[in-house]
């Protein structure tokens, strides 16, 4: 019963908000959707979503290859670590690590200097964003697809050995299935991610001319206060949300847990001189691409003085604050909502349209229509905090409820006749017998949670004032200022702290990657 009123509020709160959307907006008409603007704003969110997903698939599956091929060599558990450090990042500090480096008072740009030349303003702009959204996902989906070609059976690389294959009969044989049936649900997600893209188009969009639809609805409502455009707006994205997120949903294949998953067999074509040159032509590369921006936040130490700030202090305090409470609410409805669903006979239904729910509706269309209802009866100041902690715990369900429903379901099926037998049930049901497989997972839900909730921009920088900012907002406040040395302090802290949380989410059971 819990669980399905947990399901019931999830689905309360999101009609609540289309239907304040609904109410505000009055010119939702078809001039309106066939108007410029309109298609301005879905080509370049579109091109820029499309671009940075061929980018990073073209960069993380060669990527995860040759890590599959190369499974010792100097310094890879060190380049794993980094990847996973990237995948975490949040958007503003990954903002900040492409603007220290190939910013015009970045490596790049001094390198440039050096040598006669003048750096532009060429990285404000598509450029940038690529680079931002590629620096994310392109380990994402390396690690992804890492651990999907390393749960090829270890047999079939014996067999492909003993019949002496060559590398484009292996690629053909072995991996190509493997990347037709992980790509169109990993293509799908990075694509939902990049088009939904707040922060990094906000920071690196150089101008109305790149702005997308998320970053014109948080306009029309801080700037201009145009409820019924950021409405129209809004409802216009929860309509392609829904499409993406079945796109998802339609490629999201899972294969069953296989008992040498982890442990994978020596590959059939990792001694081919050939690939063993595109390896390392593979593994510089994304080196090269990936390393120095990382550094470069790790570069704030030299700047550690400027956190002694009050302003910093009191940051800290509301982003903690705002993370725990979103990460309580978060794994708490889904530990909830996944008990329900693993009831003897019951399928899991409102996990999955929970978690595809929340992929179709971009927090901005929350937030838009649930200020439309709360104004008349809340100023904005005092319905900020508990709508930041209310919709990052929304945005986080989704991959909380993929990391604690599978054990759970896994404990009903092995041991639940056993307790309906004894007559188990209610809370000593959840004590005995579902807690000892849940607590691992329920901590890498609550890590996750976190450290989602503390890196994120785009509900804040609506809510946020000089009462009310947060690590992030503050972040993107002083690169706006272009105090750089504040700003690498600051970013080294953010990334620092959603770091140690991911190491928390990894001990727990699975990463981001193995949730979404």
């Amino acid at each position: 019963m819990a669980g399905t009123a947990v399901a019931v509020l999830v689905f309360v709160v999101v009609a609540v908000a289309l239907v304040g959307l609904a109410q505000a907006g009055g010119r939702f008409d078809i001039a309106f959707l066939t108007s410029v603007y309109i298609g301005r704003l879905l080509a370049v969110s579109t091109v820029q979503a499309a671009a940075s997903t061929v980018l990073s698939l073209a960069l993380g599956i060669p990527l995860a290859l040759s890590l599959a091929r190369r499974t010792a060599f100097p310094g890879r558990r060190l380049l794993l670590g980094l990847l996973a450090t990237a995948t975490v990042l949040p958007g503003i500090v990954v903002v900040f690590a492409v603007v220290a480096v190939y910013g015009r008072s970045g490596l790049v740009g001094t390198a440039l200097r050096a040598a006669g030349i003048e750096p532009g303003g060429w990285l404000y702009g598509l450029p940038g964003i690529l680079i931002a959204h590629v620096l994310l996902n392109a380990p994402f989906c390396a690690r992804v697809m890492l651990r999907a070609f390393e749960s090829t059976e270890p047999e079939a690389h014996r067999l492909a050995a003993q019949l002496g294959l060559t590398g484009r009969a292996v690629f053909l044989c072995l991996d190509w299935p493997v990347i037709r049936r992980e790509v169109p649900a990993l293509a799908a997600l990075v694509f939902l991610l990049c088009f939904t893209s707040f922060a990094t188009v906000l920071a690196l969009g150089g101008g109305p001319d790149r702005a997308t639809l998320e970053v014109a609805i948080y306009e029309a409502l801080r700037l201009d206060a145009d409820f019924a455009r950021a409405a129209s707006l809004s409802i216009l994205q929860l309509a392609i949300g829904v499409v993406l997120a079945g796109a998802y949903a339609a490629g999201l294949r899972r294969t069953r847990e296989l008992p040498f998953a982890g442990r994978p067999a020596p590959r059939a074509d990792r001694e081919i001189p050939a690939l063993r040159t595109l390896d390392v032509v593979v593994l510089s590369l994304a080196s090269l691409f990936i390393v120095p921006p990382l550094l470069s936040v790790a570069a704030g130490a030299t700047s550690l003085a400027a956190l002694r700030d009050p302003e910093v202090a009191q940051a800290v305090v509301t982003s903690l604050a705002f993370a725990l409470a979103a990460a309580v609410l978060a794994t708490g409805a889904a530990v909830l909502l996944a008990l329900a669903a693993t009831g003897r006979g019951r399928p899991p239904v409102a996990v999955g349209l929970v978690a595809y729910v929340q992929l179709a509706v971009p927090p901005f269309t929350l937030v838009a229509g649930l200020f439309v209802v709360l104004r008349p009866v809340l100023d904005t100041a005092s319905m900020g905090p508990p709508m930041v902690v209310l919709v990052n715990a929304l945005m986080a369900l989704p991959f909380c409820v993929r990391l604690v429903e599978p054990p759970l379901r896994q404990s009903e099926e092995r041991h639940g006749r056993v307790a309906d037998m004894l007559g188990l049930a209610g809370l000593a049901r959840l004590r005995l017998l579902h807690w000892p497989a849940l607590r691992a997972p329920a901590l890498a839900s609550f890590a996750m949670a976190a450290s989602l909730s503390l890196g994120d921009l785009g509900v804040v920088a609506f809510f946020g004032g000089p009462d009310l900012k947060t690590l992030p907002l503050l972040l993107y406040e002083r690169l706006g200022a272009y105090r750089t040395d504040e700003a690498a302090a600051l970013a080294l802290l953010l990334a620092l702290l959603v770091f140690g949380l991911a190491l928390l989410a990894i001990r727990g059971g699975e990463a981001r990657a193995d949730a979404a």
